[in-house]
């Protein structure tokens, strides 16, 4: 689950950049160094932005890291919660609703946060809260504590993402591709070996439940960069006209049509997402049978592909389109879900979970980002539209889990609930993403109207004000970025 300020982040375009780390490196190359020689003073500044920029790229990553172990935890760790507790694991499906709701509610208070706090300042404090957090879920005595605990350190979720995105477009506008790969495949990763993490807290320290202290321990350490270095500064806004949004069409209808048809999209594939990510693990202990050994490896065999996918469809973006990549990779996510309902109860075997996650992860993986750059080919996208797909992203997560439990506890499916919920939810990716091409081949094929404000935006066109973030002098990342083009969004919390 990941946030929708990336989209901001890549400015315009819509795609994310594969052009690797000299993308991020030439943002800060002067333009004269191929003119004449440096001098020692240019030198040595040159080699303070590459130390400023390492920093932070370590810390982004360390966080991102976190970011994804913590949406990922409560796969393997539930049982042990229930058992805990004296619970069944749906009987924890509030976990689920309090990360949906305070993900909803969150997303506009980070981001109005992150417009008038030093972004490293809001990066450290959401990182405390959660190595808090994550520390004392293990000592809470019942269900509605837990709840209540969960939602606090949730709540944080969107002030880390706001955070890191809104500083990596700031570090780098217009050319903040390479590093929004690079956290969310650090996102990936996370999520990749917390099943693992859990397992071997199992076995050497006697309780799965010991890993909310390790990923307590590293929220904080991942805080540590962020007290080095200063928070990188809003670039100046190009032009002074007040009018930064690209032109737009003359049908407001079907800009509405295909915009709604991207954030049901949305919805679907961050529910489907986090329906089979939470679930994977207890179905592979209840349905199949399996070892607590071989479900962690179902659990992140599931986000292994799913980084897998991630990292191979940045790498061909800039050879298609992002319809081609959703439509490319929603077979695979029904061809895994139907594998265990082909087979039935009865038949079912730890190869074929094995198989049924990879394939998930791998076709889940294009979903999100292609569908915010989907939309962009046809709509420009506003912070007001950002805004909307965070609460559609905050209650998906709550939507798809809480769906596979409730439907475990109260049907004779029990978890074979999980394959169901996440086949229905990927076929309905199909009509949601045709919608969305079909609406927006016709808008594109409209005259282009006058530049005016961008439709969907409440308060509409506005220009960025330069502002100064962070107490002392370090080294400026965004004086020497260029100035941003018109229609880049240098902000996208309106």
């Amino acid at each position: 689950m990941l946030s929708p300020i990336a989209a901001r982040a890549v400015g315009g375009s819509g795609r994310f950049s594969t052009s690797g780390g000299e993308d991020i490196w030439s943002t800060y190359r002067p333009t004269h160094d191929e003119e004449q020689p440096e001098t020692a003073s240019e030198e040595a500044e040159k080699k303070g932005r590459g130390a400023y920029l390492l920093t932070c790229l370590i810390g982004y990553s360390m966080s991102f890291i976190v970011f994804g172990s913590q949406v990922s935890i409560l796969g393997p760790t539930i049982a042990g919660l229930a058992d805990r507790l004296g619970v069944e694991e749906p009987d924890l499906s509030p976990l689920f609703t309090a990360l949906g709701v305070s993900c909803i509610v969150s997303g506009t208070p980070s981001g109005w946060l992150v417009d008038r706090v030093p972004t490293h300042h809001v990066l450290i404090g959401s990182l405390v809260i959660e190595a808090i957090g994550f520390s004392l879920v293990p000592l809470m005595p019942s269900v509605w504590s837990l709840t209540a605990l969960y939602f606090v350190v949730c709540f944080s979720y969107n002030f880390t993402n706001s955070a890191v995105f809104t500083s990596l477009a700031w570090m780098f506008p217009k050319r903040a591709g390479p590093g929004i790969n690079l956290v969310l495949a650090m996102f990936g990763l996370g999520s990749f070996f917390i099943p693992l993490a859990a397992q071997a807290c199992k076995i050497y320290l006697g309780s799965a439940l010991a890993v909310f202290y390790l990923v307590g321990g590293l929220a904080a350490l991942s805080a540590v960069p962020f007290f080095f270095v200063t928070s990188p500064a809003r670039p100046v806004a190009a032009g002074g006209d007040g009018a930064h949004g690209a032109r737009h069409h003359a049908s407001r209808t079907l800009e509405l049509v295909t915009t709604v048809a991207v954030v049901v999209l949305v919805f679907f594939t961050t529910a489907a997402e986090t329906a089979i990510g939470n679930w994977i693990y207890t179905f592979s202990l209840r349905e199949v049978g399996d070892s607590d050994a071989a479900a962690a490896a179902a659990n992140s065999a599931f986000w292994g592909a799913f980084t897998v996918g991630r990292v191979f469809g940045a790498a061909i973006s800039h050879a298609t389109t992002p319809a081609v990549l959703l439509l490319g990779s929603v077979p695979f996510s029904i061809l895994g879900c139907a594998l265990p309902l082909l087979a039935g109860r009865a038949q079912l075997s730890r190869s074929l979970v094995l198989a049924m996650a990879a394939l998930t992860g791998l076709g889940n993986s294009a979903g999100y980002a292609n569908a915010v750059a989907l939309l962009e080919c046809y709509v420009p996208v506003t912070g007001f539209i950002n805004g909307v797909f965070g609460a559609v992203a905050g209650g998906a997560c709550m939507v798809g889990p809480v769906l596979v439990a409730m439907m475990a506890k109260y049907t004779s499916l029990r978890y074979m609930s999980m394959p169901w919920v996440g086949l229905v939810l990927y076929a309905l990716h199909l009509p949601a993403i045709l919608t969305a091409i079909t609406a927006g081949t016709k808008l594109l094929k409209l005259p282009l109207a006058p530049e005016e404000e961008p439709f969907l935006a409440p308060a509409g066109a506005a220009v960025t004000a330069a502002t100064e973030n962070g107490a002392g002098h370090s080294i400026a990342p965004a004086a020497a970025a260029p100035p941003q083009a018109d229609g880049a969004v240098t902000n996208g919390h309106h």
